[in-house]
């Protein structure tokens, strides 16, 4: 469970690329995104594994939206 959703400006660009991604999908395949980034994001609480792909969370699309 996560204390407080990440601030946009605390992840790498790629980490954040990655998550703009899964949240402008909607359903990411998990093969698509490197396998460091997914747990990364998975633990920050920004995205989750559900149906062999990779799903945002409302905070992830919250932190997606920040600039």
């Amino acid at each position: 469970m996560i204390d407080r959703i990440p601030n946009a400006r605390e992840l790498t660009p790629e980490e954040f690329q990655s998550l703009r991604n899964i949240v402008g999908s909607s359903f990411t395949p998990a093969g698509s995104v490197n396998k460091l980034l997914q747990k990364r994001l998975i633990a920050l609480g920004l995205v989750h594994y559900a149906m062999g792909g990779l799903m945002p969370t409302p905070a992830g699309r919250i932190v997606a939206r920040m600039q």
